[in-house]
């Protein structure tokens, strides 16, 4: 059996003008990974395409949980991380009003 992952974190990073790749959505991706990687923590983190999410954008999606993160830059991921991944605290400021899916 393959490796099992407690969440995983999907980053946006389409490329092309006002999408997520200019706005920062490639080192967000980068970031997150050198994060979950220097923690060792069992978090799979991948690329996403196009979420629509244009004008919000970079966007971040954690999963199971359903949480849309909106503009995460880089310098916001070890927040991320830290809160929510690590401590399981949403950061509530981050969060895509417009998404959400709901966990039964």
């Amino acid at each position: 059996m393959g490796r099992i992952f407690r969440k995983q974190v999907l980053v946006c990073t389409v490329d092309g003008e006002g999408r997520c790749a200019p706005k920062g959505g490639k080192e967000t991706f980068q970031k997150f990974r050198e994060e979950v990687k220097a923690r060792g923590l069992d978090v799979l983190v991948t690329s996403l395409g196009c979420t629509g999410q244009h004008g919000c954008g970079p966007t971040v999606v954690v999963h199971p949980d359903g949480i849309w993160y909106k503009e995460v830059t880089a310098a916001v991921v070890p927040e991320i991380v830290e809160q929510h991944l690590v401590g399981g605290k949403i950061v509530e400021r981050l969060v895509n009003p417009e998404r959400a899916v709901k966990a039964d």
